[in-house]
């Protein structure tokens, strides 16, 4: 039971026991009263009728007697009167049974009204005649003490009430400041930190308001702390100082991670060197080296952003690299010819001093060449294009590039297929608790289609969806092939299913999102979660808000994955609240090397496990990740050395 509902039970119980006791005393005072009026009546009626009689009493007209008698009797206030003759010891009675009317039964039972009877001696002088006996009605008081107490109940009835009503409103008035500091212990319990910007008037709710402030403000600094550790330790470790983006480190983490994906499909990868950066730097200064640093940076990632899960990175200090996902020849050379146009651009601004720039060097990969074949491949794009003469670039054809690569007319025809005929086959992964790894947290879906007898995996085909506006129907579709297996299944889920950035980017999806959950059964929704990268909430925080409200209303359990890749800060964290992070395969890998990398890693898990939020790392290959992975208060673990993914049903 509530303490307001506490509180208001005892008014109600204290207000009722008060009213009780005063019914109490009221009524026992006009009982008293009625029996009092009532004696005095039938005493005073008494001494009047002896004094009526008594010279009929001297004269024995026992008639005229009777006739007095009957007189004060019909008069309806007495049940009996009787006058006792001393001359012939003889009654004179007029009685008869007591009728009350307008009285409940029940009261009659209850109440025990006392009918006094007074007595009045008849004399004549001195001679005693006879004795005068009248007995009150008990219906008169019955009837006056019922509509006393019938009007003090419907007076008490309406104050109690009354009295009831106020009572709560008053307690409505003085407990909002307590419901408003119990919304901000829920909201600091979910790592939202707060503050009550009205204090109220109650001494004692004051003191607990300002006290909650305080404790929300040290946790709300604490926790920037720790972005902020956390921030600072991985800029110092994989970030550039100069142009902002990532360092050699960085680069060699990422792609590491990348090159032991199996399920890989064919890559671009770009080398780009700056010409004339040392004669810059020793003719102009280092400020305007750095300057021609930045702006390089700027435009590469510029361009790059418009690719999902792209990696761009400074070698050294002139060259920098690019390791970009899924993309065909055609789209590699595209995006390397506007690189290099917008690099040139800046000889008009003034900001390269020579119209010799840079050359680039770019080749396309499949998932039969390693990471050491493929920077070869690479480098040596980078020297043909040297070689051509500044400002000169060079695309390598890989043979094996060009027949994986599809028409983007045919891909766009195979998607529609598949979402007309929901063909996407699923398989899923494990995700296992770091200390029991037969314990399943979650098992991640992965969807693939097939084409002319091959298997395209999802990052075959995600980034080819959005560009065809189609992301949010092939979510649809897989939403609900994952939806019709769990029904069909008695596998342990939940189930997880990523989610696309132009998907929930839209408001037609998370309404359909909405409504699909709304309609599903309990144990479905249970068995469900979702997640999207890093990458695409801080593109689109507000609609990963949204999703993340709309699915916690559902009481679906998002994630955020690939977290840590993005140099960012992780205040994101607090507005969305997940319930679980995926860290990226990187950090996984970090987790086993360099202290100072380590250490990251540990202050990163630390930073999430503040706000309540289960850490799962990815890309996990050895049991010695494992053990030291459990050290830094690690939730689940996701990888090869975990499980591979299999077919759904298998």
């Amino acid at each position: 039971m509530t303490l307001f509902r506490q509180l208001l039970l005892t008014i109600v119980l204290l207000l009722s026991l008060m009213l009780m006791v005063v019914m109490a005393i009221n009524f026992q005072t006009t009982k008293n009263y009625l029996i009092d009026q009532l004696r005095s009546t039938t005493q005073d009626s008494a001494t009047t009728l002896s004094m009526q009689i008594s010279d009929f009493m001297a004269l024995e007209d026992y008639t005229s007697v009777e006739s007095t008698v009957n007189a004060v009797f019909d008069s309806g206030y007495f049940s009996q009167v009787r006058v006792h003759a001393y001359a012939n010891d003889e009654n004179i009675t007029r009685s008869n049974t007591t009728v009350i009317s307008g009285v409940p039964q029940g009261f009659i039972d209850f109440i025990d009204f006392e009918v006094p009877t007074a007595s009045a001696v008849i004399s004549n002088g001195w001679n005693e005649l006879g004795q005068v006996y009248v007995t009150g009605s008990a219906g008169y008081g019955y009837y006056q003490l019922w509509l006393a107490t019938r009007d003090l109940l419907i007076s008490f009835f309406a104050i109690g009430t009354v009295s009831v009503l106020l009572g709560g409103l008053m307690l409505r008035w003085l407990f909002k400041p307590l419901a408003e500091v119990e919304k901000q212990a829920e909201a600091i319990q979910q790592r939202r930190f707060i503050q009550m910007k009205t204090l109220p008037k109650t001494r004692e709710l004051k003191s607990v308001v300002e006290s909650m402030n305080r404790m929300a403000a040290k946790l709300e600094r604490e926790f920037a702390a720790e972005a902020q550790t956390a921030q600072w330790l991985q800029a110092k470790a994989f970030k550039d100082p100069v142009s902002g983006l990532g360092n050699r480190n960085f680069f060699e983490s990422q792609a590491s991670a990348h090159f032991a994906d199996t399920d890989r499909t064919y890559d671009g990868l770009m080398l780009i060197s700056l010409i004339d950066l040392a004669k810059i730097n020793n003719e102009m200064g280092y400020e305007a080296a750095d300057n021609f640093i930045k702006s390089s940076a700027e435009i590469l990632d510029r361009h790059l952003s418009n690719f999902p899960n792209a990696t761009l990175a400074r070698l050294n200090g002139a060259d920098f690299v690019a390791l970009v996902p899924n993309i065909e020849t055609d789209r590699l050379k595209a995006l390397v010819d506007a690189v290099m146009s917008d690099l040139h651009d800046l000889v008009g601004a003034r900001i390269s001093y020579s119209d010799a720039v840079a050359n680039i060097g770019a080749v396309v990969i499949d998932a039969s060449v390693d990471r050491s074949n493929a920077m070869a491949q690479a480098d040596a794009a980078l020297r043909s294009a040297k070689q051509a003469g500044p400002n000169k670039f060079s695309v390598f054809d890989s043979e094996t590039g060009q027949q994986m690569a599809i028409g983007r007319m045919a891909w766009k025809e195979m998607l529609e297929h598949a979402i007309a005929h929901k063909s996407f086959a699923l398989r899923r992964q494990a995700v296992a608790s770091s200390h029991d790894r037969n314990k399943l947290l979650q098992q991640e879906i992965y969807a693939s289609l097939e084409f002319e007898n091959k298997q395209y995996h999802a990052g075959y085909f995600i980034g080819l969806a959005e560009q065809f506006d189609l992301g949010e129907q092939v979510d649809q579709v897989i939403i609900q092939r994952v939806i019709e297996a769990i029904q069909g299944t008695s596998i342990t889920g939940p189930f997880v299913v990523n989610l696309s950035a132009s998907a929930y980017a839209k408001m037609s999806f998370v309404s359909w999102l909405d409504k699909t959950l709304q309609d599903l059964p309990d144990m479905v929704k249970s068995n469900l979660a979702f997640e999207v990268s890093e990458q695409s909430v801080l593109g689109t925080e507000d609609h990963a808000f949204l999703l993340a409200q709309t699915l916690k209303t559902h009481r679906v359990k998002f994630g955020i994955d690939n977290v840590g890749k993005q140099f960012s800060a992780f205040q994101y964290l607090q507005n969305l609240m997940p319930d679980y992070v995926k860290v990226d395969p990187s950090y996984t890998k970090l987790a086993v090397g360099k202290e100072s990398e380590s250490f990251f890693m540990h202050t990163l898990c630390k930073m999430f496990n503040s706000l309540n939020i289960d850490v799962i790392a990815t890309g996990v290959e050895t049991d010695q990740q494992v053990e030291i992975l459990t050290k830094f208060d690690i939730s689940g673990v996701q990888g090869y050395g975990i499980g591979r993914p299999v077919p759904f049903d298998e």
